[in-house]
């Protein structure tokens, strides 16, 4: 057992004795493993609320699913129409978006009916990412376009409006993508092979900033405040931009000087996937050279080096899922196979699936937990004192609440000046 509050996950496209890998980032330490799925692609890569991961095959049509706590895959097979170049899951893990080729799929992950396919780029897609809410997600690729999508127009499967808008600011590939935190009004962050990282507003498509650099860029990240950008290229280097100096103008060209005060230096090869941790201290990068460092942001030191077996393809930061590491816990993978066939709308209409819910009281579920199996006198002084317990704060409630009372009525007296003297 781990007391981690994160933990790194990464795969590269050697799979040699696994598919992908959680880390302890503190000592380089190999905390779980997952096999028998293959090399995982790019972007492909994702956690599924906190019971399953799933990962994308880099050359075979198939998506495999783990649960958290197991290192073998479900047995069921979840067949593509062509290799995933891209993966994505949505924050509640009701839908799940498969990119191939130029087109990609919207699939129902509770009823394994496929909801939408969708064809509007010219180029290969190679990233998906969802917003927060899980409303809106952002597909980009090889056509030098990002577009945001309506989910729900997508699943509606109406042309009219399933498009929000799509921007043709690059002249290069569209190489990485972040969507930040709020929804529609996150920011979005799009770096390409021109050498430019661009930040919009999600809601509008404005463009707030572009920032250009001396070398074709591969990767973005923003911290959690999203006060700090940072960026990977082709050459192995990793850029910090502070967004609280507010620049002069809209377009920024950084120069050499700039550059050296604010560059990761450790990988040989490109830079492959950026990732920040919760308390913006630690950074985490993945490159072509078959290594991921752990930075410390303010230093820009490296803390570790974890070595791989061929280019690292994912590697972000995890929060650790609390039933990983209970290994006698059953997470069945609860998701059926997918549907090849687009669902009709009638189709859809008519699928059911049971959700679990809770709707009794506080004082039933308690009531209901089933007491330690011991002697009898232990037994039944332990539930006489839970309902001690339970009495003891139900009396606390209803003297906070007169004191909240008394606080509101003596705040609305001050206010109406009938305080007396």
């Amino acid at each position: 057992m781990t007391d981690c509050v994160e933990i790194a996950l990464t795969s590269d496209t050697a799979a040699q004795h696994w598919s992908c890998c959680v880390w302890d980032v503190r000592t380089g330490t190999q905390l779980m493993t997952y096999r028998n799925g293959g090399p995982a692609g790019p972007n492909t890569l994702h956690p599924v609320g906190n019971q399953c991961v799933v990962a994308g095959n880099l050359t075979k049509p198939l998506l495999t699913f783990w649960p958290v706590n197991r290192q073998e895959p479900s047995h069921v097979k979840y067949m593509l129409p062509g290799p995933p170049g891209a993966v994505a899951v949505s924050p509640d893990g009701n839908h799940c978006l498969v990119a191939h080729a130029h087109a990609f799929t919207l699939y129902s992950l509770p009823t394994g009916a496929s909801l939408a396919s969708v064809a509007h780029h010219y180029g290969k897609v190679t990233v998906l990412r969802f917003t927060d809410d899980g409303s809106h997600f952002v597909s980009a690729g090889q056509d030098c376009r990002v577009v945001v999508w309506s989910l729900a127009r997508t699943v509606q499967q109406k042309d009219a409006g399933r498009m929000l808008y799509e921007l043709a600011d690059f002249t290069l590939p569209v190489s990485d993508v972040l969507v930040g935190k709020g929804g529609l009004k996150a920011l979005l962050a799009a770096v390409s092979l021109d050498r430019s990282a661009k930040l919009y507003e999600l809601g509008t498509g404005r463009l707030l900033l572009s920032v250009l650099f001396p070398v074709a860029l591969s990767a973005v990240a923003l911290n959690a405040l999203e006060s700090e950008l940072f960026v990977g290229d082709r050459k192995g280097l990793v850029y910090a931009c502070n967004l609280q100096s507010v620049p002069r103008s809209r377009e920024v060209h950084l120069q050499q000087d700039v550059l050296e005060r604010c560059v990761f230096r450790g990988h040989r090869k490109a830079v492959t996937c950026l990732s920040v941790s919760l308390d913006n201290e630690t950074l985490l990068s993945g490159s072509e050279d078959e290594s991921v460092i752990v930075w410390h942001v303010r230093t820009r030191q490296q803390l570790r080096v974890i070595p791989h077996r061929a280019p690292v393809t994912n590697a972000f930061f995890l929060v650790t899922p609390r039933a990983m590491f209970e290994q006698t816990r059953d997470l069945p993978v609860p998701y059926p196979p997918f549907q090849k066939v687009v669902s009709t709308r009638q189709d859809r209409e008519r699928a059911v699936f049971l959700l679990p819910a809770q709707k009794r009281s506080l004082r039933e579920r308690s009531e209901e937990e089933p007491s330690p199996v011991t002697v009898g006198s232990i037994s039944s002084s332990s539930s006489s004192s839970k309902g001690t317990e339970i009495e003891v704060l139900e009396q606390e409630v209803q003297r906070l609440k007169a004191i909240n009372r008394r606080l509101y009525q003596q705040s609305i007296r001050a206010i109406t000046n009938e305080v007396e003297p």
